[in-house]
């Protein structure tokens, strides 16, 4: 049996044998993941005696480099009063659109309601672009943070190097589990990496403290 942790949220996937080397999806999130080749017993042991990630079922901090997962900004918990207004609002707009397009025909209040609808998907789509645009890789050995889709922006911050992580949330944030996350390495007075709205920044933290030397 071959275990890993999806590359999008994180849930043990567990396999076969004879699923080593192929790509599998996840059940929780459906992210296609590579299952890595099954290693000897006897390394398994001495891997997890001795590596913190690997005995949390993450890639080893030895050996060459692996990405362990990707995070990006929430939309839904990040902003849930916006996000339900706009789904609403969405709704309301479709609800018009049946009713003065095939009940009550009007054509001045079926146009406004199509209008509502468009301007709905225009927000959301934007929101999607604009999350997509940004996110936090973590590899074994290091922890990139990536902006834009067209022009392309990285910082990056070795984790043998990270002096400080800061998580800042208000009480609304720490509700929905989402919050702000700095990394700063020794080498530098300022954050290196900051981004906002990181779904579940604690667990977040964790798995960078698995590669940090502690």
């Amino acid at each position: 049996m071959i275990s890993k942790r999806c590359d999008n949220c994180e849930v043990l996937i567990e396999v076969d044998d004879d699923s080593a080397g192929q790509k599998v999806a996840c059940p929780e999130c459906g992210d296609i993941n590579r299952i890595p080749a099954a290693p000897v017993a006897g390394v398994v042991k001495e891997r997890a005696s001795g590596d913190r990630a690997t005995a949390a079922g993450f890639p080893p901090d030895s050996g060459p480099e692996e990405r362990v997962a990707v995070f990006r900004p929430a939309m839904l918990r990040a902003r849930p009063l916006t996000f339900l207004g706009v789904s609403l609002a969405m709704l309301a707009g479709v609800a018009g659109v049946v009713y003065f397009g095939l009940i009550n025909t009007h054509q001045l209040g079926m146009i406004a309601s199509l209008v509502v609808v468009l301007a709905g998907v225009g927000v959301m789509v934007v929101w999607k672009i604009k999350t997509l645009a940004e996110g936090l890789e973590i590899t074994n050995k290091r922890s990139i943070a990536r902006r834009g889709l067209l022009s392309k922006a990285t910082s990056e911050v070795l984790h043998d190097n990270i002096r400080n992580i800061q998580i800042t949330q208000t009480m609304w944030q720490r509700v929905w589990g989402v919050g702000k996350m700095g990394i700063s390495s020794a080498g530098q007075d300022g954050l290196e990496i900051d981004i906002k709205n990181l779904p579940r920044p604690d667990k977040i933290r964790e798995m960078i403290d698995l590669y940090r030397p502690l």
